[in-house]
């Protein structure tokens, strides 16, 4: 049973049990009247919250009339929306290990293009020294 309902109901107890007791005294009305203030002031942030929540989320707006979006569909939205701002996080992520990934194999296919590179310069300069000529030389970059 949610914190409000158990309010709701103890509520309702004291109220069914003043009736049976008598009228209200000024010390249970003044109770009464801070106790409805109090949850006037929680009820107020909470719309507050949701109307701040209503326009941070794109395609939700809330109008002060009662044409605008429910409190119920715009927690609704709320929750699809960060259902896809984590699914599209994840996605992200995926993406940026494999482009990591990519950069690393990129790094080490620079490292071995050198080695040939080297290599390749050595076994010329070695046929050379031989006085072997190669037939269709290309200049080496």
């Amino acid at each position: 049973m949610g914190d409000t309902a158990l309010h709701e109901k103890c509520f309702y107890f004291l109220f069914i049990c003043r009736k049976m007791d008598g009228p209200r005294t000024p010390r249970d009305e003044r109770r009464r009247a801070q106790h409805n203030e109090v949850e006037r002031r929680r009820r107020d942030k909470i719309n507050n919250w949701i109307v701040t929540l209503s326009k941070m989320i794109p395609d939700c707006t809330m109008d002060s009339t009662k044409t605008g979006a429910s409190k119920g569909g715009i927690l609704s939205k709320a929750c699809d929306y960060i259902r896809d701002l984590r699914q599209s996080n994840q996605r992200l992520q995926e993406n940026l290990k494999e482009v990591e990934r990519i950069q690393v194999d990129n790094e080490l296919c620079r490292q071995q293009i050198e080695e040939l590179k080297n290599e390749n310069a050595l076994l010329r300069a070695q046929l050379q020294q031989h006085g072997i000529e190669m037939v269709g030389e290309t200049p080496p970059q």
